[in-house]
């Protein structure tokens, strides 16, 4: 072994884990690649264990009780490692969107008529990496998005070109670094590394999305239970990166207001009645039990349409605001051309169609691709996330860029403390 190769995790096994810490619940995911080769000739995930459990201690973007938290992680970790019969010493984590921001840099590279090479693009990226994005914040993620190479723009690739100067447009992600510190002294304390930490939209993106609708135009809308967030996708890369404080949680809240029951009542009524279908009928009704009763015995009926009014109301308040959000960008229209939608409020019975006939676009509800796992839940819109954090893994172990945009040790002190680190 070379004494300056950084030392690979899990590679006999080829196991990875990832680690989706969310306001509603944190879910964990042990998985390996399936050797198996596909007629597409790729490799699916196969899940060796997964679990979901309520996540408590943090809210939204913001650790608001560091010891709750780690008892959530702590949970979800150890119910995933019985059912995969084995111990995981690593995870990949996500960032939630609410906390990322999204910049735009142009740098340019001097070729003095030389031909473009690897080197050049990478240097592209290190330039961005010294450009100011914001007092406490850290890069997470560099797309370039075009190249211009002297008069000729838009360049999709311009390795083997000859030109002066190399122009590069880069979006370039971030998040703060309070919150990338806090959450590693957690996940430490639960005994684990952070392999990579990954912007919660891209992972999504990487789960749900085909290779085409990237190349031809979308924008995925991850509808959660706390917020909403949005990436738009051009040209096989990431165009747009928002996020909205509202989701399926504020539908349940509507409900236990109007309705004066409780939450966890008003979260079965939208489960089992919840639609954006139909015409209201106010001659069916529903027995709703009131706020600080603990049986049915006080029961009131209350109108099936009344419940259906409550929910309409919220989703088109919804709707609206992710309008609002994505015209309130300069994202191409051509991304803006096709939808898809998916979490775990994307379920709610009619929300497709809504979102379909509000935008007058092509909608579909995703769920996750390219499993093999245990159980029905890892084939919901709820995993999405959780799954695009397992992708993200497999290409890392597979050697491919992700685009992380960590920084790289340089010299000779530089890759003998990189070693240290991995070695010792």
């Amino acid at each position: 072994m070379s004494l300056f190769k950084p030392k690979s995790q899990n590679i006999p096994s080829e196991t990875f884990a990832a680690l989706d810490i969310g306001s509603s619940k944190v879910c964990c995911a042990i998985a390996k690649m399936n050797r198996e080769i596909n007629s597409d000739k790729t490799m699916n995930i196969k899940i060796l264990g997964v679990s979901s459990h309520v996540a408590k201690g943090i809210r939204g973007a913001s650790i608001i009780n560091l010891e709750d938290l780690e008892d959530s992680i702590l949970n979800g970790i150890h119910t995933a490692e019985q059912l995969a019969k084995q111990n995981i010493q690593s995870v990949y984590v996500n960032l939630p969107a609410e906390a990322l921001q999204s910049h735009y840099i142009t740098t340019k590279i001097s070729l003095h008529g030389q031909p473009v090479k690897e080197h050049h693009l990478q240097k592209a990226l290190d330039v961005s990496r010294d450009q100011s994005i914001g007092v406490g914040r850290r890069v997470i993620h560099i797309f370039p998005l075009s190249y211009d190479l002297d008069d000729s723009t838009n360049i999709h690739d311009p390795k083997g070109m000859l030109g002066d100067t190399l122009t590069t447009c880069l979006h370039v992600i971030s998040a703060p670094v309070h919150l990338i510190a806090n959450l590693s002294a957690c996940i430490g304390r639960c005994h684990l590394d952070v392999n990579a930490f990954v912007a919660g939209p891209y992972a999504t993106a990487l789960s749900c999305l085909v290779d085409d609708e990237k190349e031809m135009g979308v924008t995925l809308i991850d509808i959660g239970s706390n917020s909403i967030s949005m990436m738009s996708f051009y040209n096989g890369s990431p165009v747009y990166m928002g996020c909205i404080p509202v989701g399926g949680n504020h539908i349940t809240h509507d409900i236990a207001q109007g309705l004066n029951t409780n939450i966890s009542q008003a979260e079965r009524l939208k489960t089992l009645y919840g639609t954006l279908l139909g015409a209201l009928d106010d001659r069916e009704t529903i027995l709703v039990t009131q706020l600080g009763e603990d049986n049915t015995t006080f029961a009131n009926p209350v109108s099936k349409s009344f419940l259906m009014h409550i929910i309409k109301a919220r989703a088109e308040e919804i709707i609206e605001a992710i309008e609002k959000a994505l015209r309130s960008q300069r994202i191409e229209p051509i991304a803006l051309q096709r939808f898809v939608i998916t979490g775990g409020s994307s379920q709610l019975q009619g929300f497709r169609e809504a979102i379909q006939a509000h935008f007058n676009r092509v909608v579909r509800v995703a769920t996750p691709q390219g499993l093999q796992g245990i159980g029905d839940v890892v084939h919901t819109p709820t995993f999405s996330l959780c799954a695009g954090l397992l992708h993200y893994a497999m290409r890392d172990h597979q050697g491919l860029q992700l685009n992380r945009a960590l920084e790289k040790p340089k010299g000779l002190v530089g890759r003998t403390w990189g070693w240290i680190r991995q070695h010792v």
